[in-house]
């Protein structure tokens, strides 16, 4: 599998682990043979997506003709439109498949970025904003229809959530699922090319209807995106990282090869038991 740092596009990484089945969703129609520069990337999204500055979002190539070069990357997307895009490049290229994905988050993200800045301008980051890059870069939505699995999760209770409920993170035409993961954090998909025991993302619970994993795909994604819009905002969850868990990415059902075994699971080093603080 080729990394960020070797420029070779290879669309088998669609295949690679069912992490990535979403995005073959999402690009199905799309064959492409060679790296998608900017343009490509725009064409995914479905409609323009307008930034809380009311710039209209726009991507363009990190490199000597990127516009207003000396502005800071959360700064330039606010003020001027524009990401900058290093082309040949896994982690924005992830990056630019999540703004698709989860477009309302992502907006009041940038929005949420400037507001700290303008209440602590200095290089250091506040609470809050640790919270946002926490989520943007690592962020795993885990959505369930049922209170005591996000309550199980959240308390660390791996045995419960990932074997006793295995059935219940897979659906079929007779039973739809009760419990999925969504990966939002793009940093999270450049990880997964090489996993390792210790691979751990930040868990975001969300509480969705029992009609949700009835639903498309794509539909699945618009509901999240707006509760998860509609979550942050109402609730302040990223005002500080306190409402993000650690989750063990290698023992999502599916998500690895070898947690198929029960005994994966007893590495009580990786699943570990929550802090009593």
């Amino acid at each position: 599998m080729a990394k960020n740092n070797i420029h070779q596009w290879d669309s088998n990484f669609l295949n690679q682990s069912l992490l990535f089945s979403d995005l073959n969703v999402l690009l199905k129609d799309k064959n492409w043979l060679d790296w998608p520069g900017c343009q490509r990337l725009m064409n995914l999204l479905d409609k323009p997506i307008i930034l809380s500055s009311g710039m209209i979002l726009d991507m363009k190539p990190q490199n000597n003709t990127l516009p207003f070069p000396d502005m800071g990357y959360e700064e330039r997307v606010y003020q001027k439109g524009i990401i900058s895009t290093r082309e040949e490049n896994w982690h924005d290229l992830f990056n630019a498949f999540i703004w698709r994905l989860f477009p309302k988050t992502k907006v009041l993200l940038n929005h949420l970025h400037i507001q700290e800045l303008k209440q602590q301008p200095s290089k250091k980051r506040t609470p809050a904003r640790d919270a946002i890059t926490h989520i943007d870069e690592s962020g795993i939505i885990i959505a369930s229809s049922v209170p005591s699995l996000l309550t199980a999760l959240k308390n660390h209770q791996w045995q419960e959530v990932f074997v006793q409920s295995r059935e219940l993170w897979f659906s079929s035409q007779e039973k739809p699922a009760k419990i999925g993961a969504f990966v939002f954090g793009h940093g999270m998909y450049e990880k997964a090319f090489n996993p390792f025991i210790g691979f751990t993302g930040k868990a975001y619970c969300l509480l969705v209807d029992h009609t949700f994993y009835a639903q498309d795909k794509m539909t699945q994604y618009k509901i999240l995106d707006q509760l998860l819009c509609d979550d942050i905002k109402k609730n302040k969850t990223l005002s500080d990282s306190c409402h993000l868990s650690p989750l063990p990415i290698l023992g999502v059902p599916g998500w690895f090869n070898d947690n198929k075994k029960r005994e994966f699971y007893n590495n009580t080093h990786y699943f570990r038991a929550k802090r009593i603080s």
